[in-house]
């Protein structure tokens, strides 16, 4: 019976250890500006500050979140195609240099969810979970 349940409990966790790391990322807009939807090039292009605007929106504000953030390790993973020490090093240059400056860092989803839907100038990423009617999606990844 112990064995059981020691079996029991790895299999949990295990499945919520996974379900976490499969989470689909949003890339978000505020729903009154202009922003189409986004190509993952042209979404990795933006969030490495190569570009600083996409269609219909010249004046961008980046909004990510911070090191700890479940959610930004999968981000840069899937959309930047760097694991976050790369990221972050990558960032670091760049800041360095003059170059760009890197997305404005909130502490979760929630916090940029609500700073999108407050700015019409704003695009972040946010759990495609929370995702509702008060932004809009630029980009889903899975």
């Amino acid at each position: 019976m112990k064995k059981f349940n020691i079996i029991l409990i790895a299999a949990s966790v295990t499945l919520l250890i996974s379900t976490a790391v499969l989470a689909e990322i949003a890339i978000i807009a505020n729903p009154a500006s202009s922003a189409s939807e986004l190509d993952a090039r042209t979404a990795k292009k933006l969030f490495l500050g190569k570009i600083r605007s996409v269609p219909g929106m010249s004046d961008i504000t980046l909004v990510g979140q911070g090191d700890d953030s479940p959610i930004k390790a999968e981000f840069t993973q899937k959309i930047t195609k760097k694991k976050p020490g790369k990221y972050k090093a990558y960032w670091s240059r760049m800041i360095f240099s003059g170059k760009a400056v890197p997305p404005k860092e909130l502490a979760n989803d929630a916090e940029v969810k609500a700073y999108v839907a407050s700015h019409v100038d704003a695009i972040g990423y946010v759990d495609a979970n929370i995702v509702d009617d008060t932004v809009k999606v630029l980009l889903r990844a899975p």
